[in-house]
């Protein structure tokens, strides 16, 4: 294809890069980015008849891989066959979901995994994520993606014609059951119907298919923005048990300067509004001839401290019909309320007045800072919403709500108008337009981020769950003989578990990538060698015998008494059937092995226990055994009692590192002893 004369006669996104210097026939897009999430020098080659393939070099910032939890990034194209036509959306061919044929990354980047949506929608795009366990940035030139460009009117064989790249940063939300409700006193929270009963049981989710609705025992409902009473949630709405990937971020202003940048004047016209994106969205030319560019500001003084930079900065002042059309136009879709509140709390038991960070790492969920808008499960027309993808133009499916009636507001506690408290919210909470600042006026904090249901075929993914099942309960084995300290694991049987992962880290902050925290960068777990443990719990008649082989890349403590929490340290919650709770920390310090109670019963436990912790530098371990007494414990076969696990980390002595709980709701060392509801059961066995 020829150059063009002049960059007046070409598209606004074409004009773009044309004033950074680059010739058409490159065939290049800088993209939107979150991460710093780049997509360059895109690049298109004839391959057969009806295929060409198109050639990229992508890169992200502090992405993730472990087992089941990862990030990726959702890549998408738009070619424009001549200067009279409207950019349309590429579809993507794949003889299969994963890794299919002529999906190529270069030899010495970051190897990746690619995941390609099938269906008959028109359109598509590909998930690129780590090849393999890792975290860092990616990295890698000449990735290879296959086009069917038949199915793009106007363009021939030989596809010499201006292709730009897109990408959105997305976090996989594993299949998996979840709770919806905290047992709190949230506004307008769902629970468990339960007839007559307090209404304070979550409900939990526990498939795909459709959910009955009610006041009635074991239906879904709600205090408030209720489903339908005697009705059901249908099945077809993306109730959160199937895996899907979500937005990491909000759209972004560099998302959103691209996405006006692809559309004709007066498709863009609907979609920017002057006096409000145009604050943050820098308009110039003239009509028919305008472009688009973020400024980078931040939207706020809640923002200022982000570490955000440039197209980064969250876009405000987006309607929901505004984010809607930009997640049509990228193949994606909106997320709903029972997503929103997966993608907060995973598997995990519900806590009232819940908030922070997503189980999975979805960015800024549930933090306070925005609003987000997800489809109502307590609107009729939110309920009509079947998950369709969007096909690569502006144009909403049929089943996606119009506007903003059919959703709910979620998350924000800050800048509401008659509420303040996140006790009125948390993951929990919900709201309606009535209650809220109206959407994209007075407000600019009002996210939007989309979803994407993840494609089946994806063998490489396995369902996300709780260790330990609600209310399920575990028989402690009887060991074969009297248990000795300084013999783990030998005659300790088998391990209760194995916490070696996101799922077992907390606070959930630590768990992938480093993030500003309370306005300070926090530095990640960083692997199995950072921190990882196998855990004991077991029985030889005469005591209850807890440890711990811990892999450690360093073993720190300095304290002593109470203070053995501020360092590497095994700590034991025990909650009796006589409902005394004991809370125990066990530890090797400078001064030796030191064993602490801070709560409990007397202190008989303490004249009587025998523990030890050995410290392997050449191996990098450390060993925990606790002989706690069964008569001190009040501790009988048949006996139902709770147990909980922390190995907390500590490098040094700046706080807390992290922790690996075999159950959420463990606080370390002095205080109150966390929440005992989450204790997993035990049962003596004979």
């Amino acid at each position: 294809m020829d150059e063009p004369s002049s960059a007046g006669q070409l598209s606004p996104a074409i004009r773009l890069a044309a004033r950074a210097g680059f010739v058409a026939l490159l065939l290049w897009a800088d993209v939107a980015r979150s991460d710093n999430l780049k997509i360059q020098n895109v690049s298109a080659a004839p391959r057969d008849a009806g295929t060409a393939t198109v050639t990229f070099d992508v890169s992200w910032e502090n992405s993730w891989r472990h087992g089941s939890f990862h990030d990726a990034a959702w890549v998408f194209f738009k070619v424009q066959p001549d200067k009279a036509s409207e950019w349309q959306p590429v579809r993507l061919v794949a003889d299969k979901v994963l890794n299919p044929a002529g999906y190529e990354h270069g030899k010495d980047g970051t190897p990746l995994e690619f995941v390609v949506p099938g269906g008959d929608d028109g359109f598509n795009g590909v998930f690129i994520r780590r090849g393999m366990a890792g975290k860092g940035p990616v990295a890698n030139a000449k990735v290879t993606v296959v086009w069917n460009f038949t199915a793009s009117k106007g363009v021939t064989r030989d596809v010499k014609v201006p292709i730009l790249g897109f990408g959105i940063e997305m976090v996989y939300v594993a299949e998996g059951a979840f709770h919806l409700g905290s047992g709190g006193t949230e506004l307008n929270r769902f629970h468990a119907g339960s007839g007559d009963a307090p209404a304070a049981s979550p409900y939990r989710v526990t498939g795909i298919g459709a959910i009955p609705t009610g006041s009635q025992q074991g239906k879904l409902w709600a205090t408030g923005i209720t489903p339908e009473d005697g009705g059901e949630i249908p099945a077809s709405f993306p109730n959160g048990y199937g895996a899907f990937y979500c937005m990491k971020h909000f759209i972004t202003q560099g998302q959103y300067a691209d996405f006006l940048n692809t559309l004709t004047d007066a498709e863009a016209g609907k979609r920017f509004y002057p006096d409000g994106q145009g604050r943050w969205i820098n308009r110039s030319g003239e009509p028919s001839h305008f472009t688009y560019a973020a400024s980078g500001r931040p939207p706020s003084q809640w923002y200022g401290g982000s570490l955000a930079s440039g197209r980064d900065q969250p876009c405000p002042w987006l309607s929901w019909a505004d984010g809607a059309a930009l997640a049509a136009w990228a193949g994606l879709r909106p997320m709903t309320e029972f997503e929103y509140e997966k993608a907060c709390r995973g598997p995990l038991m519900p806590v009232p007045k819940e908030r922070g960070l997503s189980y999975f790492g979805v960015g800024d969920l549930n933090r306070g800072l925005a609003y987000e808008r997800p489809v109502s499960a307590g609107s009729a027309l939110g309920r009509r919403f079947a998950g369709t993808h969007g096909r690569g133009t502006t144009a909403l499916p049929a089943d996606w709500p119009v506007d903003v009636n059919a959703a709910v507001f979620r998350g924000d506690y800050l800048h509401l108008r008659r509420y303040s408290s996140v006790g009125h919210l948390g993951v929990a909470g919900r709201l309606n337009m009535l209650e809220v600042h109206a959407d994209r006026k007075a407000h600019p904090l009002g996210g939007w981020r989309g979803a994407r249901t993840a494609p089946a075929g994806d063998t490489a993914m396995t369902p996300v769950v709780a260790r330990f099942e609600p209310n399920a309960v575990r028989t402690v084995s009887r060991m074969g003989g009297p248990i000795r300290t300084n013999t783990i694991p030998r005659g300790w049987g088998e391990p209760l578990a194995n916490l070696s992962g996101p799922a077992d880290l907390f606070p959930l902050h630590v768990r992938f990538t480093p993030v500003e925290y309370r306005r300070t960068l926090q530095k990640p777990w960083q692997g199995r060698e950072d921190l990882d443990a196998q855990v004991y719990l077991g029985s030889d008649g005469e005591f209850l015998c807890v440890g711990a082989v811990v892999t450690d890349d360093r073993h720190f403590n300095t304290k002593s008494a109470d203070g053995i929490s501020n360092g590497d340290a095994l700590q034991i919650g025990l909650l009796g059937g006589d409902g005394v709770h004991w809370k125990l920390g066990l530890a090797l310090t400078d001064t030796g092995v030191a064993f602490h109670q801070w709560e409990g019963k007397g202190n008989a436990l303490l004249k009587s226990v025998n523990c030890t912790v050995i410290r392997d530098e050449a191996g990098r371990t450390t060993r925990y055994e606790a002989l706690l007494p069964l008569a001190v414990l009040g501790l009988k076969p048949g006996v139902e009692f709770g147990c909980n696990l922390m190995v907390i980390d500590h490098d040094d002595d700046d706080g807390q590192l992290h922790t690996l709980q075999l159950a959420g709701g463990m606080t370390p060392g002095p205080g109150p002893g966390g929440d005992k509801s989450r204790y997993p059961r035990f049962v003596l066995g004979p």
